[in-house]
């Protein structure tokens, strides 16, 4: 199933001098100065001159920009953005440069190393298959998997990181499964990742279970879902929508 992406651009930030930093926010390894990060936040992120939510305005840096890293959060004061029951979106505000020289500080917790996925999938080619391959090229062609009581199609791809990906596909609807390790992305980089591709900038209605490690995302019109559970050292999600 495809679903059409928000289209916007890419740019990309030369790098600057590289220091380290403790992880505070969501991401699976630390980021350093310098590094080049993009914005997955769909409404944008504001640039402040200061540190701080009450920070005077800069710009509005919009979705998929490119930023370049320039002095790491304080690990010390760390800022929840987002809550859903116990689980939360949090990190630091880290200063940055943008793609026409603006400088300042914005919140760290809907950045990622991984660009936005912007293009429409291929043919033949389900959107979570496509979205993934933004974060790992496919490993081998994918295989066909024998079909389960009323599905009418089934297959798999598997990933160069060793992650993969099952489609199982309804007269009404589809399931998309994705399997990864919590080394490539942590449940506050899948959701800050996946939604907006599944969901676009649809309202979404969110629930936490700290039990089960099982966070589910459900659309305003009832026919979407997505879901991430932790499994050990792996990182189920699931993807369902029903005609």
């Amino acid at each position: 199933m495809k679903k059409k992406l928000l289209a916007t651009w890419l740019f990309l930030i030369t790098a600057v001098q590289v220091m380290s930093w403790p992880l505070i926010s969501g991401t699976s390894q630390p980021l350093k100065v310098g590094d080049v990060v993009f914005v997955h936040a769909p409404a944008g992120l504001t640039l402040r001159k200061t540190n701080s939510r009450d920070g005077a305005k800069v710009a509005l840096v919009s979705y998929a920009a490119a930023l370049t890293i320039l002095a790491i959060p304080d690990s010390s004061a760390p800022y929840k953005a987002e809550s859903i029951d116990s689980f939360a979106v949090s990190g630091g505000w880290v200063k940055v440069k943008t793609r026409d020289g603006l400088e300042g500080y914005l919140f760290d917790g809907y950045l990622l190393r991984y660009p936005p996925v912007l293009k429409e999938p291929q043919d033949g080619v389900d959107l979570i298959d496509w979205a993934y391959r933004t974060l790992s090229p496919p490993k081998g062609k994918r295989i066909t998997l024998p079909q389960i009581e009323g599905s009418m199609e089934r297959y798999k791809q598997v990933f160069v990181d060793g992650a993969s990906f099952e489609l199982q596909a309804y007269p009404g609807g589809s399931t998309q499964i994705l399997d990864i390790s919590k080394s490539k992305l942590t449940m506050q980089d899948a959701l800050i990742f996946f939604r907006p591709v599944w969901f676009l900038k649809g309202k979404t209605t969110a629930t936490y279970d700290s039990v089960k490690q099982r966070l589910e995302v459900n659309g305003e019109d009832g026919t979407s879902q997505f879901t991430i559970q932790s499994k050990g050292t792996r990182l189920l999600l699931r993807f369902a929508t029903a005609d």
